[in-house]
């Protein structure tokens, strides 16, 4: 009889403890965006070739931005190339790549 008893109590305490919610992480979208850099530091970067044209993915910290470069020199017109850059930020999208937001490249140079 005791045991019964406490079986009951047991399930009585298991079955009116309330889960905690489940939260959702919301999936990251690469967005273009308009950010301000500093013409201070360098920049991570990654050439990389699209349909559109050379765009260069900038790494700052976890995030990733795509930019279209209005002068980016032929030697590093290289797909995959990691380049070490300064840049500004312009105020008007590229005409090739034209959800990219475009920088003018102050200094760049490759880095393995």
């Amino acid at each position: 009889m005791i045991r019964i008893a406490l079986i009951l109590v047991l399930g009585l305490m298991v079955s009116c403890h309330t889960p905690k919610k489940v939260v959702e992480e919301q999936p990251k979208v690469e967005t273009p965006q308009k950010t301000d850099y500093s013409n201070e530091g360098y920049y991570l970067g990654e050439v990389q070739m699209l349909d559109c044209g050379f765009v260069i993915q900038v790494f700052s910290g976890e995030t990733k931005h795509k930019y279209t470069p209005t002068n980016l020199d032929p030697k590093f017109q290289v797909d995959k190339l990691r380049l070490k850059l300064k840049f500004k930020a312009l105020d008007q999208n590229a005409t090739t790549c034209s959800e990219f937001q475009t920088i003018e490249i102050k200094e760049a140079f490759a880095v393995r």
